[in-house]
């Protein structure tokens, strides 16, 4: 069944005239009416429709079914990842980490980082991979997405902040379990530069190596961030 993320209020019985969702519908899943949709709006419900009625701008709906939803992480993991060297990565990193379960992106450009071009364009579509994943994956809330055009330097002392860093200490994912929130750090291909390491001690971050193998960046995450968040 199709789901649908809006930023409108939701109701029993009710009309979409968003172009999107129309589009989305009629144009490329050729909805019929008798057919069932599920919308959700961030208020920890979803709700399924019948579809009653379409035209060329308008659908129709009656509600069936009100469901509370519980496929959130009770563990707010928030990625900061240097820019990796390719736009797919990008894209890639955002699709899996919120089908996990993300709290929240911030890409940002560290001193080994390729120069990509982060258009308007660019960043809308990463905006609607997030929404097209959060919508497949069954999850309620969507993750802010910041990207930055330097190393971050405002960093909460008081979210755990762990470093993902061959140089690491070797640790067990099972000694975060009772964290309940943490900010997870992924460099660029090149990794960190001697500068930004010294910054991260500064600023008390936990460096860690999790495996002896060397884990690309767009991949890193993948295995840390859902032991990190399940845990």
């Amino acid at each position: 069944m199709q789901r649908f993320f809006v930023k409108f209020p939701l109701s029993i019985d009710m009309d979409i005239s968003d172009s999107d969702i129309v589009h989305q519908l009629t144009r490329v899943l050729r909805a019929q009416i008798g057919e069932s949709i599920v919308l959700f709006s961030w208020d920890g419900t979803e709700t399924e429709y019948e579809i009653n009625r379409i035209d060329k701008k308008t659908i129709w709906l009656r509600g069936k079914a009100k469901r509370n939803l519980d496929s959130e992480s009770k563990k707010k993991v928030y990625l900061y990842q240097s820019l990796p060297n390719k736009y797919e990565k990008i894209e890639y990193i955002i699709q899996k980490w919120v089908e996990i379960g993300i709290a929240g992106f911030v890409f940002f450009r560290s001193e080994r980082s390729q120069k990509l071009l982060l258009s308007d364009n660019k960043i809308e579509r990463f905006h609607l991979i997030a929404k097209e994943a959060l919508e497949q994956c069954g999850g309620d809330i969507m993750p802010e997405i910041q990207f930055l055009n330097h190393f971050p330097e405002e960093i909460s002392i008081d979210t755990s902040n762990i470093v993902l860093d061959t140089i690491g200490e070797n640790r067990r994912l099972i000694s975060y379990d009772s964290l309940s929130d943490m900010n997870l750090w992924v460099g660029p291909e090149g990794g960190w530069s001697e500068l930004e390491r010294q910054k991260m001690i500064d600023k008390g971050f936990i460096f860690a190596r999790f495996w002896e193998r060397v884990l690309r960046t767009e991949t890193a995450w993948i295995v840390i961030g859902f032991g990190l968040m399940n845990g």
